[in-house]
């Protein structure tokens, strides 16, 4: 018999300011965190939207500075919303055996910062001042700070979470994209559902606002093209007039125990995670009826879903498809939300910053609404929440996660009935 896993801990870091809570009051608010950069680069001025954590303080979760010298943004943030889960648990006055919590990170590629590498190339320009890659062999590379590596590493956000924090037990990390923040929580129930470990804290950080992760989605298609007189009213998940998403930052991590564990400890449950899914981008129906499956949950008495909803007309429109088909075109009942126009698209914590957010309506029994919704190009067979939160009897819910050509994954979670 499988081992029940309940939701314990939440940890967010959004634009809309530290903690769950901030996330979830402009979540059903409708407030957005999505503002614009003034970025400068030879070719002029660059002004772009995104939104952006301000006013972040990286020490006040990295107790010994000097470490901070080998975490990129993205790592510092990890550490910031796991250190969040971590204390929201109650972990951290309670005695727990280290070697049975584990963390699992969903992580990739971390963009460097310019300077480090300007400097790099500085020292490697032949005398036309054009890079010659010889010369970055030979002397561009020793120009870079000796720890750089580090700093950039994907596996380095679980290794520093895991010794600040002294969780001893199974670590891994999850490079599957977009969805791999959603992908680490899904690993982190399977363990736990097998006896390899009684906590795990799991979720993913991701930052792309800076001039590097801003050029990479610029040159991939699908971001935002804003007028300067634009507001963040233009980023429309779902909507018939979607023009595409706004890059913003973030952090989302849960703690998962062993439903035993947390009773015996008198931990405060938010939630059961009950199912998880998972199939390629083609496969995001798959990913919805294989979490069901694993629930024991039919869709027919699914009440919740909260969707990934990146805002590109393609990608809602397969997802909201998919939706339909698992739904078999009667959801009429099925009441569904998404949140990036408010932390704008997150890359790997966005998976986890919508499951925490789907937890707080469970628990809370009030979805909050698609932001800047309006109307959708077709009738999908199902409500999408607008304008206000709506209040609702709730039992189970959805939350879909997914990224650009990569995995979709779907998990659901349920009230719990203790």
């Amino acid at each position: 018999m499988k081992r029940r896993v309940v939701i314990t801990g939440l940890g967010a870091i959004t634009a809309l300011g530290e903690g769950s809570e901030a996330f979830w009051k402009a979540a059903v608010e409708g407030r957005s965190g999505i503002g614009f950069l003034d970025m400068a680069f030879a070719s002029g001025q660059w002004k772009i939207p995104a939104a952006l954590v301000r006013d972040f303080l990286p020490e006040k979760f990295v107790p010994q500075r000097k470490a901070l010298k080998v975490m990129a943004r993205d790592i510092q943030l990890a550490v910031a919303g796991a250190t969040l889960a971590f204390n929201d648990s109650g972990l951290r006055e309670k005695p727990f055996d280290h070697e049975r919590f584990g963390v699992i990170v969903g992580s990739g590629v971390l963009n460097h910062e310019l300077d480090e590498l300007g400097y790099s190339v500085q020292h490697s320009l032949d005398e036309n001042g054009k890079l010659d890659l010889q010369r970055f062999g030979d002397s561009g590379l020793s120009a870079l700070f000796p720890l750089w590596l580090l700093k950039y590493l994907p596996n380095m956000s679980a290794c520093h979470i895991s010794v600040l924090l002294d969780l001893q037990g199974m670590n891994n990390t999850i490079t599957t994209g977009a969805s791999a923040g959603f992908q680490a929580v899904g690993e982190a129930m399977r363990i736990i559902q097998r006896g390899d470990a009684d906590l795990m804290l799991s979720g993913g950080a991701e930052s792309k606002v800076n001039a590097v992760g801003l050029s990479q989605y610029k040159v991939l298609g699908g971001m935002t093209e804003f007028s300067h007189s634009s507001t963040n009213d233009d980023y429309r998940p779902f909507d018939q007039s979607a023009r595409g998403f706004v890059v913003g930052e973030g952090a989302g991590f849960l703690v998962l125990e062993e439903l035993e564990h947390a009773k015996k400890r008198g931990a405060r449950i938010y939630a059961e995670l009950a199912g998880f899914g998972s199939s390629s981008m083609n496969g995001r129906q798959v990913a919805m009826q294989a979490a069901l499956a694993d629930a024991g949950v039919r869709a027919s008495d699914l009440q919740y879903l909260q969707a990934s909803g990146i805002g590109l007309k393609e990608e809602d429109r397969s997802e909201a498809q998919a939706i339909f088909d698992v739904f078999n075109g009667s959801g009429k009942n099925l009441s569904v939300s998404a949140s990036k126009s408010v932390t704008g698209f997150t890359g790997f914590s966005s998976g986890p910053l919508d499951l925490i957010l789907s937890t707080e309506a469970l628990c809370r029994q009030t979805i909050p609404p698609v932001l800047n919704f309006i109307k959708a190009e077709k009738d999908w067979g199902f409500q999408i929440v607008k304008g206000q939160p709506m209040q609702k009897k709730l039992r189970y819910a959805m939350t879909n996660a997914s990224g650009f050509s990569g995995q979709a994954v779907s998990a659901v979670t349920k009230v719990y009935e203790g």
